[in-house]
């Protein structure tokens, strides 16, 4: 039997940051290879270990096994390779996700082929194709290389460049629901009830983001903002709450974007008693507005505010003011919904007079959690291209780690430590 293993390499750290979610885009490709009837497993190893890996993947046997690669995950990911490639020799070895659709050279050296963007339909019909493949199951010479989006290979003399998709809203409309049934979601739910006494998990009702933030990338979804059909959106919920869950985290980078979408969600889910938190931009909002959200369920939005200082807003081009951020702050705290921030200092370009500005502003607001981290260059953005004496190949061993990864003008254990000063003050002034 033709099998398929789907790896999310992810081994938990126990930061303080950590929100945990079951990895959405396995589910997804799973539940379109299963659509093809092909034997597919995820090996989710948020609470498992590399040695645990190896054991499961050997009793599985795949003939090809999927890697998901982000940014942080870089380096589990070439010690899963390093290990199926001694274990299991004839397996076809794949790479995917937003740092291999960036930079697929960079992971031809170690996996046999890479899927750049949005794959849920071309990696399927690439698997469902090799299954039917006369030879062994690595013999990808046999098939249509041509032909599958977003794949690339530059190994033993062939050399394939495919341009990536993104899948229209008709498109979307047409693929199954996620499939979670892989994932240890009693583990899940502890560290959530542990966490914030919830269980929680996550969804998305929409992709893309039209904005062109100086420090973001967006390899995977890109700029065309597409909406799922709430529908299937609320299909979806219906099965998350029959898996014990029982509040939401909407991973939409735009979810408040289509104020029509927003909407319609937030008049459909009241019925289901489920508590929800979501990411928001500080434009385009009204008390009309979040006072429907707070009233269907709404506990947190997540605001990316990222400095107190404008000038350092316009580096960023971040295309909000901070006088923006401040109305949006106060327009959530009044309707009753809790404020969390996103803020950034030491980045290229402002001074220490803008960086201690950002810790007055966050100081400042009645806000419920703040955050602040050093820049991380994410690949292909307008930053990582900018900034000097950059290590390409250091992760951050844990989340939101205050860390540069280039050359900065700031000292980094001063920042680090008014950070921490910061932080206290920020619980002082809570307690």
């Amino acid at each position: 039997m033709f099998r398929v293993a789907l790896v999310y390499p992810y081994f938990r750290t126990r930061s303080q940051t950590e929100m945990l979610f079951p990895p959405l885009g396995l589910a997804s490709l799973t539940s379109q290879l299963r659509r093809r009837h092909i034997d597919t497993k995820i090996f989710d190893c948020t609470f498992g270990t590399l040695s645990q890996l190896r054991l499961d993947l050997l009793a599985y046997q795949p003939d090809i096994v999927g890697v998901h690669i982000m940014v942080t995950l870089s380096s589990n990911a070439e010690r899963v390779a390093r290990m199926v490639r001694s274990d299991l020799p004839n397996c076809a070895l794949v790479a995917g996700g937003p740092l291999p659709t960036l930079y697929p050279e960079r992971f031809s050296r170690s996996f046999d082929l890479v899927f750049r963007g949005e794959a849920d339909l071309s990696f399927p019909r690439f698997c469902a194709d090799l299954s039917q493949a006369v030879g062994p199951s690595a013999n990808i010479s046999q098939l249509p290389l041509q032909g599958y989006a977003g794949l690339f290979i530059d190994r033993d003399g062939t050399r394939v460049r495919n341009p990536t998709v993104h899948h229209t809203e008709a498109e979307l409309a047409d693929f199954p629901p996620p499939d979670r049934r892989e994932f240890d979601h009693a583990r899940y739910q502890q560290a959530w009830e542990q966490a914030d006494g919830s269980k929680t998990t996550s969804i998305l009702t929409t992709l893309g983001c039209p904005f062109s933030c100086d420090f973001c990338s967006r390899p995977v979804f890109g700029s065309i903002f597409r909406r799922r059909n709430l529908d299937q959106v609320f299909e979806e919920i219906d099965q998350i709450c029959s898996l014990g869950y029982d509040s939401l985290w909407i991973a939409d980078d735009n979810f408040t974007l289509d104020h029509r979408h927003l909407m319609e969600f937030c008049q459909r889910i009241t019925a289901r008693n489920l508590r929800w938190s979501c990411l928001s931009r500080v434009t385009g909002l009204d008390r009309a507005t979040t006072g429907l959200m707070k009233e269907s369920g709404c506990r947190r939005v997540y605001l990316g505010l990222e400095t107190g200082s404008q000038a350092t807003l316009q580096l960023m081009n971040k295309k909000a003011t901070v006088d923006e951020g401040v109305q949006a702050v106060d327009l959530f705290h009044q309707t009753g919904i809790e404020v969390a921030a996103f803020l950034i200092v030491g980045y290229p370009g402002e001074t220490v007079a803008s960086i201690e500005e950002t810790f007055r502003f966050a100081l400042s607001l009645p806000l419920d959690q703040v955050s602040f981290n050093v820049p991380f260059p994410l690949p292909g953005s307008p930053l990582y291209d900018r900034v000097s004496g950059l290590d390409r190949d250091k992760d951050w061993e844990e989340e939101n780690e205050a860390t540069f990864v280039y050359d900065t003008e700031f000292d980094p254990a001063w920042l680090r430590g008014r950070i921490q000063q910061t932080l206290r003050a920020f619980s002082e002034k809570r307690r």
